[in-house]
């Protein structure tokens, strides 16, 4: 017997999307005029989303989507096998670099690496796939907040997570990456630059790091900046 779905979940899956695909938070009103149904009926879809914790109120009683939204975006990243389909040039990276090539999302209030080829030299970058890493101070972290959406930011903002100052985004647009480099016997130099997908939005980064002694940051940008830019062309469609 074939069994049919839930008339009242699709109606609320609809009110999550009507939210979802607005550049702004949204009013009840417009919200229930989009979904061509009684202020009420829109109304207890959308405090049901609230409570199941899919979606927020602005202090001005607008609905946007919740920072639940881009924990479950990223496995759903991972589930896709977006690290996979990247390995190739991870592994072209490391080839050309002799470092450790990585690749990472925003994952809530962290970057978060979700895939990874070790260098083949002795000395490596102690880091593992699934590790968080800050987005201050991190050349993952700067790259996915120079280039997240305006609303991403301010969320962040709100949450109190520390952010890269004005200056340090400034100057990863300038560059087109961005660079973690502190000097210590044990400190992990990285260069980091955005993947964009066919709408211009960050999906991810593409990194090389390796320990700070020996590590050529010149070079290594030149060949994350091609890398990441040849991955934005092919998701394009471009040869």
């Amino acid at each position: 017997m074939a069994v049919r779905p839930l008339t009242s979940v699709l109606k609320t899956l609809t009110a999550f999307d009507c939210v979802a695909q607005a550049s702004e938070p949204m009013r009840l009103a417009d919200i229930a005029r989009q979904l061509d149904e009684a202020r009420g009926a829109a109304h207890q879809r959308l405090v049901t989303l609230v409570e199941a914790g899919w979606l927020e109120q602005t202090q001005d009683g607008r609905y946007r989507l919740s920072l639940r939204v881009v924990s479950h975006a990223a496995m759903a990243l991972e589930q896709s096998n977006l690290g996979a389909r990247f390995a190739g040039v991870l592994e072209e990276m490391v080839t050309q670099s002799g470092e450790t090539a990585s690749l990472a999302i925003l994952d809530g209030k962290d970057a978060v690496i979700v895939r990874r080829v070790e260098s083949r030299g002795v000395l490596r970058a102690d880091l593992k796939v699934g590790a968080h890493l800050r987005l201050d101070r991190t050349a993952f972290g700067r790259v996915l907040v120079s280039h997240a959406r305006p609303e991403i930011v301010e969320r962040l903002k709100a949450q109190g997570v520390s952010l890269p100052d004005d200056d340090v985004i400034a100057q990863v647009h300038e560059r087109g990456y961005a660079i973690s480099e502190v000097e210590g016997p044990r400190t992990v130099s990285a260069v980091a630059a955005p993947l964009l997908d066919a709408q211009g939005q960050c999906i991810g980064a593409l990194a090389l790091s390796g320990p700070f002694q020996g590590f050529d940051t010149e070079k290594c940008a030149g060949i994350v900046v091609a890398a990441a830019a040849a991955s934005s062309g092919r998701m394009r469609g471009e040869q």
